[in-house]
């Protein structure tokens, strides 16, 4: 999930601190319009108890993660010979379909929780007033004993057509508690369709 890639975005807000509390601080760095959507950049910083109940909490959803992906593959392979089997007593069609439906159903058996709390959450109000959390593009982090550092990007799709945001965010895991920001991004559509290709970019360069 996340914007074309070969396209440049049109920046339309930046320097937003969504919440903090004691060594903990979360913020946008920058909102970038994009005809698809908007990608929000953010960082959070943690120090001294913040920074280690962070730090734990990721190398463990690290560790369950590729737990997981191992145990993906062992039952993607264990299905795909189940079908061969199938396929030379119910003919290849019937086992094509068996093979579909086993593989959708080790999918959703894998999807990763939300709420493992290793990652900021941030998401937009819905109209009834709840928060529709954000898919994430792109992540990395660093950690020493006594600080936290994350930079991630998340993706909002389709762009909003008033242009008024309320972002939910929280990390409650390391004692950063929710909060609500409004912000009003106008003339969206307008700066949105001043993105171009980067493709464009480099032939010009040549002529």
């Amino acid at each position: 999930m996340g914007p074309d890639g070969e396209l440049i975005g049109v920046v339309v807000h930046s320097g937003l601190v969504l919440g903090q509390s004691k060594d903990v601080v979360a913020a946008v760095r920058r909102i970038t319009a994009f005809p698809g959507g908007l990608v929000l950049d953010a960082v959070v910083l943690a120090r001294d108890i913040r920074a280690e109940a962070a730090g734990r909490r990721e190398h463990a959803a690290t560790a369950k993660r590729r737990a997981a992906e191992t145990a993906q593959r062992e039952d993607a392979a264990a299905a795909q010979d189940d079908s061969q089997a199938a396929a030379q007593w119910e003919g290849t069609a019937a086992a094509e379909r068996h093979h579909a439906r086993m593989a959708a159903m080790i999918d959703r058996r894998y999807l990763p929780s939300f709420d493992e709390g290793d990652i900021l959450r941030l998401g937009v109000t819905t109209p009834a007033g709840e928060a529709l959390w954000l898919d994430t593009c792109e992540s990395s982090s660093s950690a020493t004993k006594d600080h936290y550092r994350l930079e991630i990007a998340y993706w909002l799709t389709p762009l909003p057509v008033d242009g008024l945001l309320t972002l939910v965010c929280a990390w409650p895991e390391i004692g950063l508690p929710e909060t609500r920001t409004d912000i009003i991004l106008p003339d969206l559509a307008v700066r949105a369709a001043e993105t171009f290709p980067l493709w464009d970019f480099a032939e010009d360069a040549e002529t």
